[in-house]
């Protein structure tokens, strides 16, 4: 055994101590659609927000999404992939910073960008994933390790995804998640939804096999609105709710300190900025966080929240395969995120993008043990999805 651990420190030191230089960032876009059914019923469809103080119909799966391949000399490619809706030009701005350098140079804790130059800062999830594969491949370990050394779970648990749906069409998804092992179905709602029949058909037709969280997306406005949900769900015995998530705006944390006082049921906030988690924790505004950003950002914030006891689960933007394998790794290496993550793509996107789906069994997603991320990108899907800008 001693043997053993002295050859593989042995392989670590050699592939850290030899030059592997980044030739090039590559960047490709692709729009990968949703199954028929699966999010909104066709009465929801397209939403409307307002943005810029007008309202605006929003079809989020038609979003472009970039991914990333950063090549090295030795053949070694490490994956990312950006959030919906940023363009190659903005994905590939920062790529003069990785072009021409050591791979063993970088610090995973903290990447060479100049925030100042750059629009939008969630860029940065998609070069730091790829640096995560990357390395982990260099290494032959699952990125998971490079963040915590041993991950706190083999399985973690996620929740089953979707939007504003009529009664008849929850109570059908609801039927399908128990089906396929899910325990909790996290589901969309807006103030002038029928929330409450919704809610009730679901109880029909499943029980108590599983329970609902409520993401209005912030926009039921003010706590008023939340209570007369509450008060009608309560009085018509409608018992699945498990967790109103971020009813109202974020800013507004007296507003969340209040309501979470008068409920029994969890009242949870999306953030993932250690400012905002530090306030939240703070002003006592939640009994749950829904957390993630970057993996490292994800380690550090979900850290804040076990020390104030606060558990967590990890978000999604109903992303593809890349992105999904390294919320995985982040959700394992994270002590905190016992509840049920948003990785929930698998069931929702025609493709993921990845050469093997990441394996979903009884409402838990397995951490992928390959090294890096563990996934490889399907170039044949890759071509069939892909546009140009």
């Amino acid at each position: 055994m001693e043997k053993m651990e002295t050859g593989r420190l042995h392989c670590v030191w050699e592939a850290t101590s030899t030059l592997m230089k980044i030739t090039r960032v590559e960047t490709m876009t692709v729009v990968v659609p949703i199954h028929e059914g699966t999010w909104h019923s066709p009465e929801y469809d397209p939403e409307t927000y307002m943005h810029g103080g007008a309202e605006i119909s929003l079809h989020w799966p038609d979003f472009p999404i970039v991914l990333l391949k950063i090549h090295t000399d030795e053949g070694l490619v490490g994956l990312g992939e950006a959030p919906k809706g940023l363009s190659e030009f903005e994905v590939r701005r920062p790529a003069k910073y990785f072009e021409g350098r050591d791979l063993w140079s970088f610090n995973l804790q903290e990447l060479p960008f100049e925030w100042f130059w750059f629009e939008d800062t969630s860029v940065y999830v998609a070069y730091e994933m790829a640096m995560f594969d990357l390395m982990g491949k260099a290494l032959g370990t699952p990125a998971y390790r490079l963040l915590c050394g041993g991950r706190f779970r083999e399985w973690v648990p996620v929740s089953r995804c979707s939007g504003r749906m009529t009664p008849d069409h929850a109570a059908q998804t609801a039927k399908e998640a128990v089906a396929q092992g899910y325990t909790v179905l996290k589901m969309k709602s807006k103030p002038d939804d029928a929330l409450a029949d919704r809610l009730e058909a679901i109880q029909d037709a499943v029980g108590d096999k599983l329970g609902i969280v409520v993401d209005p997306n912030q926009r039921f406005g003010n706590p008023g609105t939340l209570m007369a949900k509450v008060d009608e769900v309560t009085s018509r015995g409608i018992t699945n709710v498990i967790c109103w998530e971020s009813p109202f705006d974020h800013s507004n944390l007296d507003w969340y300190a209040l309501v979470r006082n008068k409920l029994s049921t969890p009242v949870a906030l999306h953030i993932e900025g250690p400012h905002q988690i530090r306030e939240a924790i703070k002003r006592e505004a939640c009994d749950w966080i829904n957390t993630g950003g970057s993996m490292v950002n994800c380690l550090k914030t979900s850290a804040m929240c076990e020390a104030a006891g606060i558990p967590t689960w990890h978000g999604s933007g109903v992303d593809l395969g890349i992105a999904e394998a390294a919320h995985t790794h982040a959700a394992a290496a994270s002590k905190s995120m016992t509840l049920t993550s948003d990785i929930c793509s698998e069931l929702l996107r025609v493709d993921d993008l990845i050469v093997d789906p990441l394996v979903i069994e009884n409402g838990h997603v397995r951490v992928p043990e390959g090294p890096g991320l563990g996934v490889e990108l399907d170039e044949d899907a890759l071509e069939r999805y892909r546009v140009r800008e």
